[in-house]
């Protein structure tokens, strides 16, 4: 948030940014990709965040903010010949930093595009195994996690007026570009979330 507070002191129209907070809340869809994983699974939770926003009358704006997440996969495999389904939770805690553009009012609603890098700090890591079949699960620590996860992020969103208030919603796309794991080889995060929100 401090370097978008940067940008926004440093912009040349910055008297004329209006300054929002905005609080959101959605569901996140997070899998795996690369390594030696082709049986990886999607795993759906919730999702959540706030920040500030700095609008500019050009169609800039500026995001920043902390949001909360949890990634992973649903993943298959065998120990010792047994048919074992596992599933990976990492919870983060992330700082995106969005530069975004909106397009004048289209109606009552004013669609917006949004892009930018964003730095997750590992918080939990848990893994659960359970055989196929079977109702028994077993739940560990999973201490090979790496401790920070840095991605992109592009999305699409629409603010619309509803009594007096202005919600948002939409859609963000994070492409994680670091490690998840400790070890070779690489695994990533991928995140699709859908959300909606209210700015003040």
């Amino acid at each position: 948030m401090l370097f978008v507070m940067l940008i926004a002191a440093l912009t040349p129209d910055r008297a004329e940014a209006q300054v929002k907070g905005i609080i959101h809340i959605g569901v996140a869809g997070s899998s795996f990709r690369g390594g030696a994983l082709e049986n990886a699974m999607p795993i759906y939770r919730l999702s959540g965040g706030a920040g500030l926003r700095y609008s500019y009358p050009s169609g800039l704006e500026l995001e920043s903010g902390l949001d909360y997440s949890v990634k992973g996969a649903e993943l298959e495999g065998t120990f010792e010949d047994i048919p074992i389904e596992g599933t990976s939770e990492i919870t983060y805690l992330s700082v995106p930093i969005l530069i975004g553009y909106r397009w004048h009012t289209m109606g009552r609603l004013r669609p917006r595009v949004v892009g930018g890098p964003a730095l997750a700090f590992k918080t939990d890591s848990r893994i659960s195994y359970r055989a196929v079949g079977s109702g028994i699960e077993q739940t560990t620590i999973d201490d090979g996690i790496g401790e920070r996860d840095l991605g992109w992020i592009v999305g699409l969103d629409v603010d619309t007026m509803v009594g007096g208030e202005t919600l948002v919603g939409g859609l963000r796309l994070t492409l994680g570009q670091s490690n998840a794991r400790t070890v070779e080889p690489e695994v990533l995060n991928t995140t699709v979330t859908a959300f909606v929100g209210i700015v003040f």
